[in-house]
């Protein structure tokens, strides 16, 4: 399929053209990304920040947010040399500026690395409940704490 005109197609449309360029099936991104069954099914107008940063990003750190909300850009982002790149022009166009300006944009990096944690840790303590849930250690727990205790009294 032609990428040049994806700003005509759905958020809806755009993931799946992802989805299937990574050649998954919709459930297997569902699972992959910790969404609901059917969650790409029922995507009407878009997908929130909350969703894309928290589950899709971390798992598919290549996909374009811009490219699947808006249609604009390549689906796929640069690589890890492009971003060295970038990162080093970043690094020479702070030098130039002066220190107060250098504190404010070192800040906003601050800033924004702190909410990409917070967004990290929401997204882990969601894939440590699905685990348990899905090993159901919750019910094992008691076992392996008999199985602690028998060690411990041998010792």
């Amino acid at each position: 399929m032609n990428l040049e005109n994806t700003e005509k197609l759905s958020v809806k449309e755009r993931l799946m053209i992802f989805i299937n360029a990574e050649n998954l099936s919709q459930s297997k991104f569902e699972k992959m990304t910790n969404l609901s069954n059917g969650y790409v099914n029922n995507i009407r107008n878009s997908i929130s920040d909350k969703i894309f940063d928290g589950r899709i990003h971390p798992v598919f750190p290549k996909l374009n947010k811009i490219w699947l909300l808006h249609g604009e850009g390549e689906m796929i982002v640069g690589n890890n040399d492009e971003q060295k790149n970038e990162d080093d022009n970043n690094a020479s166009i702070i030098k130039n500026k002066p220190h107060d300006e250098q504190m404010e944009i070192l800040l906003n990096k601050i800033e924004n690395l702190e909410q990409k944690i917070e967004i990290y840790q929401e997204r882990d303590a969601l894939y440590l409940k699905s685990i348990i849930a899905f090993f159901e250690i919750d019910k094992v727990k008691p076992e392996i704490k008999e199985i602690d205790n028998k060690k411990s009294s041998t010792n």
